[in-house]
């Protein structure tokens, strides 16, 4: 399955195909012709493919009047690169048959692999903040071995990881190379787009990873959103991409947890309590009422619901979400009257 960059490329396919040729028998260099961008283009392949994780994202040309040449760098010695594929098969062989099973939706599938990455993965901050892309320990953060091995990354390893596990189950997934605009990071940025029974959604896994106070809180903020939706804090290229006009699996909307007023709010509170859910979560419309209110009444609506049960008392709670995607959680602690 070809990505839409590589069927946007037209007569420069050529180029892709000799660098993943290239990679992929750990040749010394590619030819690329025409006015390519070098440094797109390897990201693109590196992306499509996560299994490649032992090429480098720095690279050297040489040019000469006739062509250009890519001079890869490989992370590791084939033996090495060998026994770290085999390790992380087994780890994702692991993960596949823990999670999925015949009888889950692509929902059900495509949310087990993000509460799975969401929890288990921390958030590399030094790493983020370097450029020493060829550096092992540096290299290995943006891509699937530090993901699924050491458990530690960042934005782009979350995102491969992710692909990864979806090409083990041929759900098809992109990693999507874009900007992110956020109290929580400015600047370049990546995640996925993956098709749910025919639709395209969104899927960040790292900023879900990121706004969680608590790897045992969930947390669908960036959890199958369109491009609309997503836009808000996100920018790409979007011709490189498929386009995700709607979000009919989106988390909130699969459970009905779409509110727009505070009487909403209250009766989704009271009835959770009533059931002692461990942790309630909801989304604002955008644009409704609750919208420009929130802020102001989610916690009188806690109490007010909290007030309506005779037979739960909830001494303390937490609360918190995702502001600009207007997801919020809340969490009672229960003591029985």
């Amino acid at each position: 399955m070809q990505s839409v960059y590589y069927n946007n490329l037209g007569i420069n396919k050529r180029n892709y195909d000799a660098a993943l040729q290239c990679f992929q028998k750990r040749k010394k260099s590619f030819p690329i012709t025409g006015a390519i961008q070098a440094d797109e283009l390897v990201i693109q392949v590196l992306n499509d493919h996560p299994e490649i994780f032992y090429v480098g994202q720095q690279f050297q040309i040489t040019s000469s009047m006739m062509r250009r040449e890519i001079i890869p760098v490989y992370l590791y010695s084939p033996a090495e690169a060998v026994q770290i594929r085999k390790h992380l098969e087994d780890v994702a062989n692991g993960i596949v048959s823990e999670l999925i099973n015949d009888h889950q939706s692509d929902y059900d599938k495509v949310r087990s692999f993000h509460d799975y990455l969401k929890s288990a993965l921390e958030y590399d901050t030094i790493a983020a903040n370097s450029h020493r892309l060829n550096e092992r320990n540096i290299a290995e953060t943006h891509n699937v071995v530090g993901a699924l091995l050491k458990h530690k990354c960042v934005c782009e390893g979350f995102a491969k990881a992710f692909k990864f596990l979806c090409d083990k189950i041929d759900l098809e997934c992109w990693v999507v190379c874009g900007k992110g605009s956020s109290p929580l990071a400015m600047g370049p940025h990546a995640w996925n787009i993956v098709r749910i029974n025919g639709y395209y959604h969104h899927v960040d896994v790292t900023w879900d990873n990121q706004y969680s106070d608590s790897a045992a809180i969930p947390n669908y903020g960036y959890l199958n959103l369109s491009d609309e939706e997503i836009s808000k804090d996100h920018t790409w290229m979007r011709k490189h991409y498929p386009e995700c006009p709607s979000s009919p699996y989106n988390y909130f909307r699969v459970n009905n947890a779409l509110l727009d007023s505070k009487a909403q709010l209250e009766s989704l509170l009271y009835n959770s309590f009533q059931m002692e859910e461990e942790i309630i979560m909801f989304r604002v419309v955008r644009g409704s009422v609750l919208e420009q209110e929130i802020n102001g009444c989610l916690t009188d609506s806690i109490q007010r619901a909290m007030d309506r049960c005779k037979h739960i008392f909830i001494p303390t709670f937490q609360y918190g979400g995702v502001p600009e995607q207007l997801t919020f959680f809340v969490k009672p602690d229960y003591e029985y009257r």
